[in-house]
């Protein structure tokens, strides 16, 4: 029978006449325009409307001969009376008012298609400043006979009247204040502690600026007494014969100048210089003239001084006494080289909504999904990007001393200031050798006092040598920080990581699908695990669940268990899994060769929709180019995460080499991505298979040179300073990031927020492979046993001990003779699974029971 070709022409007959998310606004537009009338009907209540409603038949209504109806004076006429007289009289009065607005939230809520559970807290608190508003006008009422009924109503009066009769006059207004105040703090902020810290600050904020008057005021009184003095000065005998006006001309040596007074006399000897303050300008606005051994004079000397003349005159001269060093240390230095710093701006930040809008372009009617929201993470503490100019001028003094006592010029230095590091750019003289200043390190490292020191010489791109020297005072970097920038929101990348922030702190972010492959080497407690979670957040806050799915091992059963939630979201598992985390050592084998038959049954769909990558494959079943009856689907990415490779090498041994460098070969094009961790980088671990097919590498801080060459084939891992500083080879570059940091609080916020949706029917199954041990090791058919198969068995069973070389040595047999055997032992059921270098175990307790056993296999 021939199949019948889908064309998008033949689907539209078959789409729905609305779509599920046009029902949902058109529920939305309904809820906002019954909020709407309502809020009409109540502001237009009438008291009389609804005693002349109550005294007319429906009948008489709809016959239109009731002129009584035409009297109603709401807005909204017959139904508005009804609806006024329930929400005025019978509950809050004109507060009920609010019960509008909160559907009216709800109905904008339900039309943009978001959570209606971030309502309910503002509803919670719309709804209880009415109940209460209405409570303390009905108590108000109630207590000064007022005339207030349409303003709180049945309801109101009600509560206020028991809370009377209850508590009292003096107990219910106390239980009313205390309400009010704890609504006003749950309005201010949902933490009410947080709140009276705010309130705290404020005042002290206030009392800062009261002082700040205070002082300012006291200064402006002091240079109007200076004023006042020095104008008293220049009006008395002596200012008549002192050339006050020439202060910048030289001095008179001769005669006529002489001081002479009646009662207190200046000799000529005793002729000195001082500054008077113009009294029509501010004194901090009157330019000094330089201070020198002639600017003094004691104003005691003259007639009406005073305490702050004097005090005036004291600061003035130590003002000179400062000033006289500083400008001859200026003179010294002014021959040194200046240091430019210069810091890197920060991404700017996206908007409240971007995020949403995003999200919501990538939302697929499959599944009611929700996208985690950025309230979800931590936000960072407000401390500030405060540069250290101190630190950097010690380190560029120490840099700079140290090079020239080995007779290294610098030229020009530049320092640009990281979250983690300071980058010191110098540009050398033309003669200076570059591994000239590269021996030096350790002598740098010593005079600095510092661990974690690099040098890169030269820096790619640029006539310079870089040093990277540790802050003493180091910048967490908080995945908000980059999750919530517009780089990272408007991007369009398939599957966006933002790992952090660089030395110019730039967000450093990087497509998974054109890596397409990522190994991650560091020691214990370096940030390898708060890395990997990092991966995993950016994924989960820009991928939706029908385009992404996640292959989670983890031999340690601890670090990715916080993931299991998200079993009918993002897990890709085996059908007949026990856990949606893979943690048996002995299921790793067979997942690894189910994600290579995947790839091949992804590779013969590619190979049927004649398209290169999973992208455009999945353009063309999107567009209906692709039959469903020859097997066509919607092909999601997969990560495959393994969080710990040493122990797999440990227990698989090489056979888990090979479905690894299988993947990392192939599996690019059809949208199958690896990311690899182990904390020790050694030869035996990253082999050369495996290293030859990642091509980007990431390593955090290691222990020693060796593993830093390892993974990243360069020194410079075993320099850094940990808690996520790490540096990315990528395409022949090394660029040195500080990965941002992922609280397991967060990672449990996140994960319970998308495992309490309502996920899809049943995990992402990967294909079943029957036997992949048999495919992967070579182990031989049954029937083809080896001559001493059976005495090899009794040997095994006898000894309790399954390992090649004690068959080797009782059967005097060679090694792969021994090797063989063991397989077709571990084929029969004697004996277990590899398990690295430790000996098999034995299945069989005795002979009698092997004897039993192979009469079954035989049968």
């Amino acid at each position: 029978m021939a199949r019948k070709k889908v064309t998008p022409e033949s689907n539209m007959s078959k789409d729905p006449v609305l779509s599920p998310n046009r029902k949902v606004e058109i529920i939305g537009i309904l809820v906002m325009v019954i909020a709407m009338l309502i809020a009409i009907s109540v502001i237009t209540y009438e008291e009389g409307d609804y005693s002349i409603i109550s005294d007319t038949e429906i009948s008489t209504v709809f016959q239109g001969d009731d002129a009584s109806v035409n009297r109603v004076r709401n807005g909204l006429g017959l139904v508005g009376a009804y609806i006024s007289h329930a929400f005025v009289y019978l509950f809050f009065g004109y507060l009920s008012i609010a019960v509008a607005f909160i559907g009216f939230q709800y109905g904008w809520a339900i039309f943009r298609h978001k959570s209606l559970s971030r309502l309910q807290w503002p509803s919670f608190l719309w709804f209880s400043g009415m109940a209460l508003f209405a409570t303390i006008i009905g108590w108000i009422s109630i207590q000064f006979d007022l005339n207030l009924d349409n303003f709180f109503g049945v309801a109101g009066l009600s509560i206020a009247k028991l809370m009377l009769t209850i508590f009292g006059m003096y107990g219910s207004a106390i239980l009313l204040v205390a309400f009010l105040f704890i609504l006003l703090l749950l309005l201010i902020d949902r933490d009410i502690q947080l709140t009276i810290d705010r309130i705290r600050d404020a005042a002290n904020m206030f009392r800062e600026w009261l002082d700040q008057k205070k002082a300012d005021r006291m200064v402006v009184r002091e240079n109007a007494a200076i004023g006042k003095a020095t104008q008293n000065v220049a009006s008395s005998p002596i200012s008549s014969n002192t050339e006050v006006s020439n202060l910048n001309s030289d001095a008179d040596a001769d005669d006529e100048g002489s001081l002479t007074t009646s009662k207190r006399g200046i000799q000529p000897s005793e002729r000195k210089r001082y500054v008077v303050a113009d009294e029509s300008k501010p004194v901090d606005s009157v330019k000094t003239p330089p201070l020198s051994d002639e600017v003094n004079i004691s104003l005691a000397d003259l007639p009406n001084h005073s305490v702050e003349q004097e005090r005036w005159l004291q600061e003035q001269a130590e003002m000179k006494e400062k000033i006289m060093p500083d400008r001859a240390l200026m003179e010294k230095e002014e021959d040194e080289i200046q240091i430019k710093v210069y810091v890197g701006e920060e991404e700017e930040a996206a908007k409240a909504r971007d995020l949403e809008r995003e999200q919501r372009a990538q939302s697929i009617p499959v599944i009611k999904y929700q996208f985690p929201t950025i309230d979800l993470l931590d936000n960072p503490p407000l401390e500030g990007n405060e540069i250290d100019f101190e630190e950097i001028e010690e380190n560029k003094k120490i840099i700079m001393s140290k090079l020239k006592m080995h007779g290294i010029e610098i030229i020009a230095v530049e320092a640009i200031v990281g979250p983690t590091v300071t980058l010191y750019e110098l540009q050398p003289a033309p003669d200076v050798k570059i591994s000239k200043i590269e021996s030096y390190a350790n002598d740098l490292k010593m005079a600095m006092a510092t661990r974690g020191l690099r040098i890169i010489a030269p820096i790619p791109g640029k006539s310079a040598v870089g040093i990277e020297v540790p802050n003493r005072k180091r910048q967490t970097v908080y995945i908000k920080q980059l999750i919530n920038t517009r780089k990272f929101v408007e991007s369009k990348m398939a599957l966006p990581v933002a790992f952090g922030k660089t030395i110019e702190n730039e967000v450093y972010m990087v497509d998974l699908t054109a890596m397409p492959h990522l190994l991650i080497a560091g020691a214990t407690g370096s940030g390898k695990s708060v890395g990997i979670n990092t991966i995993i957040t950016c994924l989960l806050y820009k991928c939706h669940p029908e385009n992404l799915k996640f292959v989670l091992i983890d031999p340690k059963k601890i670090e990715l268990s916080l993931y299991r939630y998200l079993q009918k979201h993002f897990i890709a598992t085996l059908p007949d899994a026990e856990e949606p985390i893979i943690t048996d050592t002995a299921k790793v084998m067979e997942t690894l060769t189910s994600v290579t038959k995947e790839m091949d049954d992804r590779y013969d769909l590619l190979k049927m929709g004649m398209v290169r990558d999973i992208r455009s494959y999945n353009d063309k079943y999107k567009e209906g180019k692709l039959e469903e009856d020859l097997g066509h689907r919607h092909l999601p990415y997969i990560v495959v995460i393994i969080d710990e490779l040493a122990d797999l090498m440990l227990t698989a041994g090489k056979a888990i080499e090979e479905p690894i460098a299988r993947i990392a070969q192939l599996a690019r094009a059809v949208g199958i991505h690896l990311v690899v961790a182990t904390q020790r980088p050694s030869v035996n671990v990253i082999t050369g298979t495996i290293k030859a097919n990642f091509p980007v590498r990431i390593a955090y801080q290691v222990a020693s040179k060796i593993d830093s060459r390892t993974i990243l084939d360069t020194m410079g891992a075993d320099q850094l300073v940990g808690r996520g500083d790490m540096l990315v080879s990528t395409s022949g570059s090394m660029i040195r990031v500080q990965n941002a940091f992922v609280s397991t609080e967060e990672v449990e916020r996140i994960n319970a927020f998308i495992g309490n949706q309502l996920g899809y029917n049943k995990p992402y199954y990967l294909p079943k492979v029957e036997d992949p041990n048999a495919n992967g090791s070579g182990i031989p058919e049954l029937d083809d046993r080896d001559d001493l198969f059976e005495e090899a068995a009794k040997v095994v069973v006898l000894h309790q001990q399954g390992s090649v070389s004690l068959i080797q040595r009782k059967l005097k047999l060679g090694y792969n003779r021994a090797g063989r055997i063991i397989d077709q032992l571990y084929a029969a059921g004697v004996v277990g699974p590899y398990q690295g270098s430790t000996a098999r175990d034995v299945l069989i307790a005795d002979e009698d029971e092997l004897f039993e056993h192979l009469r079954n296999l035989d049968a």
